[in-house]
């Protein structure tokens, strides 16, 4: 197989100096890109905030013979993820790729949630890379580059990590959106669904003693098991576009956002939804939605 490089090419990752991120980073390096390491180096909940984590992995990297330099952003302050692109300007001259995966998580069932804490949540997974991907944009229209968001198995319902799992739904919205401005813009769009042993993993497990007894962290488990498909979707060979990828635990595969074949009928009822109810649910042929216009227009040709 060919080897699959980054040479020349410039990469910022959030979130970056511990886990899935330091992973991401790691191995863009050994892959010849230059990379921003931004990490606030805030705790599980996102409080406090330290250099230690984002100066430990550049410092790992340059041994190793790469290139990296270390950013401190707070990514949910516009003014500050701006600062990550002029990083990475200043420091090799150019943007090719952004994975955003900075993250908190809490723990909290939906009668404890509230809006403060949603808000908590919001601002660092949806905000934050709303903030960074903007500030990239213009950068990245420019080198014709990608941008990875990240999403979690979590959107699709968990108990105990409500708010968390709120916001990476989002977070799919706002890729899906994106990635039609950039299908435009010549700039490649998509999102990572990762699954590694991690400090937040952990977090999330912990609330759950029934799905954390046999799972502990081992090779096929780690972090840089998520990491090659995850630095893909940032090369520029990937020619994917607002798709949803699962990586981590020896397995990969596509998401899919869906629609079954359903019933068509110009005056439904009460009556004949409940007649045709298990038809319109079936799963039997599936059809995938790439957008909105897509699907608005497969409506329309039904009564065409």
């Amino acid at each position: 197989m060919t080897e699959v490089r980054f040479d020349g090419k410039v990469v910022a990752v959030t979130g970056a100096g511990r886990g899935l991120g330091a992973a991401y980073a790691r191995l863009l390096a050994e892959r010849g890109a230059s990379v921003v390491v931004n990490d606030l180096g805030t705790k599980m909940d996102g409080g406090g905030s330290s250099t230690e984590a984002a100066d430990r992995l550049v410092a790992e990297i340059r041994r190793e013979g790469g290139k990296a330099v270390a950013n401190y952003s707070d990514i949910a302050d516009p003014a500050q993820a701006g600062a990550i692109v002029a990083d990475a300007v200043a420091g090799f001259g150019r943007l090719d790729a952004l994975i955003n995966n900075a993250g908190i998580i809490s723990t909290n069932s939906f009668p404890e949630l509230t809006t403060d804490l949603l808000q908590r949540q919001l601002n660092v997974h949806l905000f934050g890379a709303l903030n960074v991907t903007q500030a990239a944009w213009p950068a990245l229209v420019e080198s014709r580059g990608a941008v990875v968001f990240t999403v979690s198995a979590g959107m699709l319902g968990s108990r105990h990590t409500v708010a968390y799992n709120v916001a990476k739904a989002s977070v799919l919205g706002l890729m899906r959106s994106v990635a039609c401005e950039g299908a435009a813009a010549g700039v490649r769009v998509n999102a990572v669904m990762p699954g590694a042993e991690t400090r937040m993993q952990g977090t999330a497990l912990d609330a759950d003693s029934a799905e954390n007894s046999a799972r502990r962290t081992t090779d096929v488990n780690s972090a840089a098991n998520a990491a090659p498909l995850a630095c893909f979707l940032a090369h520029e060979s990937c020619r994917a576009n607002g798709e949803v990828f699962a990586t981590g635990r020896g397995h990969m595969a596509k998401i899919l956002l869906a629609s079954s074949e359903g019933v068509s009928e110009r005056d439904p009822s009460l009556e004949s939804v409940a007649a045709g109810f298990e038809r319109i649910r079936s799963l039997t042929e599936l059809r995938e939605e790439t957008d909105l216009r897509t699907y608005r227009d497969r409506l329309i040709e039904v009564w065409n």
